[in-house]
């Protein structure tokens, strides 16, 4: 491991930690909210109160960092592909990205 970069994990891919303010939306078009803790170009994860079906296809929509000057969103169609419970009220979604939206 390189000093000062993530490591990579077990799907490859680098993983850039953040927290950054996200929105979900549902297919029923209900938005849901959390924090991003983690992206890399395959995914990101996610810690929340929403709890999606499993195999769910969100919309997300992660806001840049506020230090990060003026920059847009990043807006994707994402597929749940794990959720675990970090405590009773919040819970770890991996979200793999389907599609970048404009």
């Amino acid at each position: 491991m390189q000093h000062g970069l993530p490591a990579p994990d077990a799907r490859g891919a680098l993983r850039v930690p953040l927290d950054c303010k996200v929105r979900l939306r549902s297919a029923d078009g209900r938005s849901h909210y959390g924090v991003c803790a983690d992206l890399s170009v395959t995914g990101l994860t996610v810690r929340t109160a929403f709890v999606p079906q499993e195999d769910e296809l969100l919309e997300v929509c992660v806001l840049p960092p506020p230090q990060g000057g003026r920059t847009h969103p990043l807006s994707a169609r994402a597929r749940v592909v794990r959720c675990h419970a970090v405590d009773d009220e919040c819970y770890e979604l991996g979200l793999a990205i389907e599609e970048i939206l404009g």
